[in-house]
């Protein structure tokens, strides 16, 4: 029982460090994407100036506002395209790895917790089978050995 509470709290710690990660993960990407649209926001405000001061008159001013306007496009692009490259880390895929095991022998120790109960069960079973055919009788002394040593087996185990 003590491996399984064991194997249990692996489990536990693997899935919120991997929630710790994929969440500062997002975090950073969500970071980078904001940064991304103010820059673009920034980009079109110099955009709306160099327009009209192409508009409104042909010279210096209108040709700094359109060249700020591409600078600030440019750099929206970088952090958007940043935000896209980010994968888990080595230390993430470790931990699923870990968790993963964790998962496996968990399931192998439920599934044999299963057939042990279900042994119980049939052992029961045949007690109560054993009692209810002789109505209490001697041959009651035979299922109840069998089920002792079953038990006992079981504990061994």
């Amino acid at each position: 029982m003590k491996e399984l509470a064991l194997k249990l709290r692996i489990l536990f710690r693997a899935e919120m460090t991997l929630f710790k990660a994929d969440a500062q993960r997002r975090g950073q990407a969500a970071g980078l994407m904001l940064v991304s649209l103010l820059c673009v926001l920034v980009a079109l405000a110099f955009l709306d100036v160099g327009l009209f001061f192409v508009l409104a008159e042909t010279g210096g001013y209108s040709n700094a506002a359109f060249i700020v306007a591409a600078g600030n496009l440019a750099l929206a692009i970088v952090p958007a395209l940043l935000s896209r490259q980010t994968k888990p880390s080595a230390e993430e895929l470790m931990v699923r790895e870990i968790r993963e095991m964790a998962m496996e022998d968990l399931s192998r120790d439920i599934d044999r917790v299963a057939e042990d109960l279900a042994a119980v069960g049939s052992s029961f079973k045949n007690l109560k089978s054993g009692v209810s055919s002789l109505g209490g009788g001697i041959d009651l002394v035979g299922p109840a050995v069998g089920f002792a040593i079953d038990m006992l087996k079981k504990k061994k185990t």
